[in-house]
């Protein structure tokens, strides 16, 4: 499928979704809104892929909204005008460009990883949030930034980031909207890896090879039950645990497993 806004490139089990607006930074206009959720529903679909990397073409990952005020620009598209008469037409256009994204994101079954080679703002910052594992450049930098615009936060910011950093950082980084620089995001474990600019692609290929010859059946378990569980009580993550499990147990990975430990060899997974 082709687009407009963005790339997306198969390397084996691995695809790259990249931003392709550098010129903006990697802004979202409204095309690029449309483009993003069908570009992961595609790498859904596609059962050989077993990683997927998002990130930024040129100097950042992604810019936030682009206001510039065009037609194509998200201030200035003929919904966004539509959704400043009320509070609830502009709830409905929130939720018609959040929820896909967000969802789609969390919701996709296999690891996803944040390749952050440059600013991360708003919209940027909540798609970064919305991968499992970030890694960031030393040129990375975060910011939520919707009170910058007097916006209240979106994207599942107020939900995702306490559960990243903890409450206290997460409401000073909302409430604030300052930048969040590379050094300190790693500290308080935003960032999973920080590294230099030139060994970035390098470092995030190594963890997301790892992943995606690693036993696919148990990883898209894992992925599921560690979001399942953030909304339930220990019982019942225990209950969706010993489904996993079960799973696992009858899975094809599983027996794999089992012959490579008494072979004394390293296993090849086929994700079944």
């Amino acid at each position: 499928m082709a687009y407009r806004t963005l790339l997306l490139e198969k390397k084996g089990k691995i695809t790259i979704l990249t931003f392709n607006r550098p010129a903006r930074l990697n802004a979202v206009n409204a095309t690029m809104n449309t483009e993003i959720p069908r570009a992961i529903q595609e790498v859904a679909a596609d059962d050989s892929c077993r990683v997927l990397v998002l990130t930024g073409a040129g100097r950042g990952f992604c810019a936030g909204g682009d206001f510039r005020g065009d037609e194509d620009s998200l201030i200035g598209s003929e919904t966004v005008q539509t959704a400043n008469r009320t509070a609830g037409s502009a709830a409905k256009l929130v939720r018609g460009y959040t929820r896909p994204i967000a969802l789609a994101l969390m919701q996709l079954n296999i690891p996803t990883i944040a390749m952050v080679n440059g600013v991360a703002v708003g919209q940027g910052f909540s798609m970064s949030q919305a991968c499992d594992i970030r890694i960031g450049s030393a040129n990375a930098r975060f910011r939520v930034g919707w009170t910058v615009r007097g916006l209240a936060a979106a994207f599942g910011d107020t939900w995702m980031l306490p559960r990243i950093i903890g409450l206290g950082r997460a409401l000073e980084l909302i409430y604030t909207a300052r930048f969040l620089e590379s050094e300190e995001a790693f500290r308080i474990g935003y960032l999973n890896r920080l590294v230099e600019p030139e060994k970035l692609e390098e470092a995030t290929m190594e963890v997301a090879n790892q992943l995606a010859n690693g036993p696919g059946v148990a990883l898209r378990l894992d992925k599921w039950a560690t979001y399942a569980g953030l909304n339930t009580d220990f019982g019942s993550a225990l209950d969706m645990l010993a489904a996993s499990q079960g799973i696992a147990l009858t899975s094809e990975d599983f027996k794999e497993a089992t012959r490579a430990f008494q072979e004394k060899r390293e296993p090849v997974y086929k994700g079944a």
